[in-house]
């Protein structure tokens, strides 16, 4: 969409304003963002190698403890039901470090408890960080947030490896963030940081265009230019945030620009 594109519409009238309409549409990110927020990845590292070391001469032959193994694989599945056969090494180092720092007993409990105490998140938060992979939830964490957009469009497989890589490393951060963020009715920072980096500018643009198309109050091209000046400005983080309070002076000003710009030509 180039600048000379020219817009046979008139001013819009303060009621019909599309801002209200991409309010609404922020606000059902959040229900995206809350929906998939359950589901994260991370990854092994130096730190992970080093703080396994007391079993790791059972490792590469042997293998985790069957029992350590079985609890990596039932929270593994717990998060990612998709996920039926886990790699071995990631569900036993998993479950491990969590019975390593709470106990067998208490680690096991992780399987049905609602509502983990401060302790055992902190411990989720450090195993998973350091013993799963971002690429083993990436892809459901992805299909969750894009199943939820209109039109539900298949995400690209650069975008599946881009959450992967941002994921990676600091999974049990997200899962503690979200769940977390649920508990206080807030806003999943580090879920949403994700999206911020890894969901292209086109995808917010289609939103976009689908809200402002939706009322008849533009239509497909006039929706088009707008979006297009918008969606580059606009975080999935900005969005979410709109949506949860119901306004925004960010959003408002940017797409009330841009109807201007795309009125005009400008």
């Amino acid at each position: 969409m180039t600048d000379s594109l020219h817009l046979t519409v008139t001013d819009p009238s303060p009621r019909r304003r599309p801002t209200p309409r991409l309010i609404a549409a922020a606000a059902g990110l959040v229900t995206v963002v809350a929906m998939t927020a359950g589901c994260c990845g991370a990854s092994f590292d130096d730190k992970a190698a080093t703080t396994t070391t007391s079993k790791s001469a059972t490792t590469e032959s042997d293998g985790f403890d069957r029992d350590a193994t079985q609890l990596g694989t039932e929270l593994i599945n717990q998060l990612d039901s998709s996920i039926t056969e886990p790699d071995e090494l990631e569900a036993g180092c998993l479950g491990q470090a969590l019975t390593d720092a709470l106990g067998s007993s208490e680690a096991q409990e992780l399987t049905t408890t609602q509502n983990p105490t401060s302790d055992q998140l902190d411990a989720i938060s450090a195993a998973f960080d350091a013993c799963v992979k971002g690429t083993t939830l990436a892809p459901s964490l992805t299909e969750g947030f894009f199943s939820e957009l209109p039109g539900s469009p298949t995400p690209d497989q650069s975008v599946v490896s881009c959450v992967a890589g941002e994921i990676d490393g600091k999974t049990g951060t997200i899962i503690v963030d979200s769940v977390n963020s649920e508990q206080s009715d807030t806003l999943p920072t580090e879920v949403l940081a994700t999206f911020d980096v890894c969901v292209p500018d086109d995808i917010v643009a289609g939103l976009l265009v689908d809200e402002l198309t939706s009322d008849g109050t533009f239509d497909a091209t006039q929706a088009a230019c707008i979006a297009d000046r918008v969606a580059a400005q606009l975080s999935i983080t900005e969005l979410a945030a709109a949506g949860k309070s119901g306004s925004s002076d960010t959003v408002t000003k940017l797409v009330e620009d841009a109807t201007l710009a795309c009125i005009s030509g400008t």
